[in-house]
């Protein structure tokens, strides 16, 4: 069974076990207003799910603060400082990887929580999204002292906190395949990581409380992304799919609900 025939089937267990799944929406690499994003916000209000714009502080503008503004179901949390590899050449891409220099990384992720706050951006969350999804276990460590209350990266999270106080709620449906350009992974293929996330979460396999996460990259998205995306939301939202949560409920309760 595959496509959405295996989605409807998972979600009927869940629903046959009388609980709802949770989900949250994660989109990178923001910077300012296009009309990408607009077409991101429009499905977002269209099926009332928030979304949490990962917004790369080097590229941000005054401009998109004012876009956000009237958003009160956008959320918006810090994709690292420049979105620069910094590994070498055979080593897989990092801003905050193993091979850069420590202080380097803390000098970078301060300065980007100060343009931050500068360019005024609504409902700005202390959280870090690691460009590429990486970043080194000893970075991770120092990130509460910095002030940061939660990471966000790729795949089911081995615990919901990782160094003292911080708590990681990650991706684990990525419609994009990156290999050779950004092009849409399929159905078959992308609705399969959402299963698989969420059977692992039922079964015990994955942390039943971290909420199965939809990642976007709004200005390399196609048609056929944004087609399967609209699809997506739609299935999920309402009866028999899922409640979209926020990762501002997340850090207000202090541990991920699901």
């Amino acid at each position: 069974m595959t496509g959405w025939a295996a989605l409807e089937r998972e979600l009927s267990l869940w629903a046959q076990a009388d609980e709802i799944p949770t989900f949250w929406w994660r989109d990178d690499d923001a910077e300012r207003p296009t009309a990408a994003l607009d077409q991101l916000i429009g499905l977002s209000d269209r099926f009332s799910a928030p979304l949490h714009l990962a917004a790369v502080p080097k590229g941000v503008g005054p401009e998109l603060a004012a876009r956000l503004d009237p958003c009160k179901q956008v959320f918006v949390l810090q994709h690292g400082f420049a979105h620069i590899n910094y590994e070498p050449k055979g080593k897989r891409a990092s801003e905050v990887g193993v091979t850069r220099d420590l202080q380097s990384q803390i000098a970078d992720l301060q300065a980007g929580w100060e343009l931050l706050l500068a360019a005024k951006l609504p409902n700005l969350l202390p959280v870090v999204v690691p460009p590429w999804n990486r970043i080194a276990p000893r970075t991770v460590q120092v990130l509460p002292q910095l002030g940061y209350q939660m990471v966000s990266a790729f795949d089911p999270r081995p615990s919901a906190t990782t160094a003292e106080g911080l708590l990681e709620v990650n991706c684990h449906i990525d419609p994009v395949r990156w290999k050779e350009g950004a092009v849409f992974r399929g159905t078959d293929k992308t609705l399969q990581q959402a299963v698989s996330h969420l059977a692992a979460r039922r079964t015990g396999q994955a942390d039943r409380q971290e909420p199965t996460g939809f990642l976007t990259h709004h200005l390399q998205t196609d048609a056929a992304t944004w087609d399967f995306a609209e699809a997506l939301l739609d299935r999920l939202t309402g009866v028999g799919g899922g409640s979209w949560i926020t990762l501002a409920s997340v850090l207000k309760q202090g541990h991920a609900h699901g």
